[in-house]
């Protein structure tokens, strides 16, 4: 997983700000889901070759709480946290791992940013 996905940081006017892109997230969050298998669950969908059979490949996954864990830990270098495309917090489950990330962020004294909807000029 590349960091850089979703998460970007920075520092404008010597705070730290981080700018956190939910929809590019909740794509990593999906593939952390799909790609989880319980125990024993690789050996029951492998087919052995002729002969005799390999062992089970060793894949290194990323479960949904080691993603959500390592968004914490970066957070801790930030001051500010800019959330981009909020409209992807509409799954409940990914909307609730992101609140416990929020809730950490503000936890240790950081601050929220969330863009509001544009508006258009009046005439």
């Amino acid at each position: 997983m590349k960091r850089r996905d979703f998460l970007r940081l920075r520092t404008e006017a010597a705070i730290r700000v981080a700018e956190l892109s939910c929809e590019r997230l909740y794509m990593h969050y999906q593939h952390a889901r799909v790609t989880m298998m319980p125990a024993g669950e690789a050996e029951r969908h492998a087919v052995p070759e002729r002969g005799e059979a390999d062992p089970p490949a060793e894949l290194t996954v990323r479960t949904t709480v080691q993603l959500f864990g390592e968004i914490e830990r970066q957070l801790q270098r930030a001051d500010v946290l800019r959330l981009v495309d909020e409209e992807w917090l509409v799954v409940d489950d990914y909307r609730h791992h992101v609140e416990r990330v929020l809730a950490a962020f503000r936890g240790r004294g950081g601050r929220v940013e969330r863009p509001g909807p544009v508006r258009e000029a009046a005439q």
